[in-house]
């Protein structure tokens, strides 16, 4: 019963368990609370700030995003869509009053650019960039916006955020993967070493190591790092792919044809649970 979950996650909630609330907010999820709009609404809305407070700050902007496709802009989910944009790993009521401002001007930039409104959330990004040049995670959030329409503009933003924070592990992985969706792996390898240098175990950095690799031939180093993503719980839908790959590149066709079977297996998982 997902409305039991529901009840239950914003019980622990309240007492401050948050990892057991988050648990139990997102089973809420996955099984449907029915016809009670307004308790799936705020489990969705906890679930999201537990995810801000826990750094899984896509997720979290991809849940606030649900509300933003309904057209729900209320000042909460502006706040907490905030949060999630500039990396602040806190709840709404542990942000600093100080920085609310600033949270609201990113909350309503991811607003905007959840509802695909790209002119409002062009000139959002853009005041918030100019008002707040020096602040972490602020020029990180407008390269994000930037790489769909103008990614030469979103590289340049990246490579501000690490004049801001060296070492910045996302700019480094979104340059590397951006490098890589031009088919330059020699420009996208030593972006890619430095995300995995700072950030060891963030397997989407993992991930582009292998594909900067495999872009150079280099299949055995490509393989080795996708075997760690493959072997850890991090759920990357091509990662079984990109194996089957690197295996045929060296020969060892069987391996790459069980390879193949678990990313059939894989896709149908999650076009199952899509349809659920």
């Amino acid at each position: 019963n997902g409305a039991a979950y529901a009840f239950l996650g914003l019980c622990e909630f309240g007492l401050k368990d948050y990892d057991r609330a988050l648990q139990h907010l997102l089973q809420s999820r996955i099984l449907g609370v029915g016809d009670t709009a307004d308790l799936g609404n705020v489990a969705r809305y906890h679930a999201a700030i537990l995810m801000t407070r826990m750094e899984q700050f896509e997720q979290a902007l991809e849940t606030l995003g649900e509300f933003a496709s309904a057209g729900n802009d209320n000042p909460r989910v502006i706040e907490a869509m905030g949060l999630a944009t500039l990396r602040m790993p806190m709840l709404p009521a542990e942000a600093p009053p100080d920085r609310r401002e600033k949270v609201l001007m990113a909350g309503r930039a991811s607003y905007m650019m959840a509802t695909r409104n790209t002119a409002a959330a062009a000139k959002a990004f853009e005041a918030l960039a100019a008002r707040y040049p020096e602040t972490p995670n602020v020029q990180y959030a407008h390269g994000v916006y930037l790489l769909q329409e103008q990614p030469d503009q979103a590289i340049d933003a990246f490579k501000r955020e690490l004049e801001i924070q060296p070492g910045h592990a996302w700019s480094l992985m979104q340059i590397a993967f951006e490098y890589l969706k031009r088919s330059d792996g020699q420009a996208a390898l030593p972006w890619a070493q430095q995300a995995v240098a700072a950030a060891p175990n963030a397997f989407p950095a993992r991930k582009a190591l292998g594909q900067a690799f495999a872009a150079k031939g280099l299949h055995e180093k490509a393989l080795a790092e996708y075997e760690r993503v493959a072997r850890s719980e991090h759920r990357d839908e091509q990662i079984h792919f990109l194996r089957a790959q690197a295996l045929s590149a060296l020969g060892r066709s069987e391996e790459a044809a069980e390879a193949r079977r678990q990313h059939a297996a894989q896709l149908k998982a999650i076009r199952d649970a899509a349809r659920k």
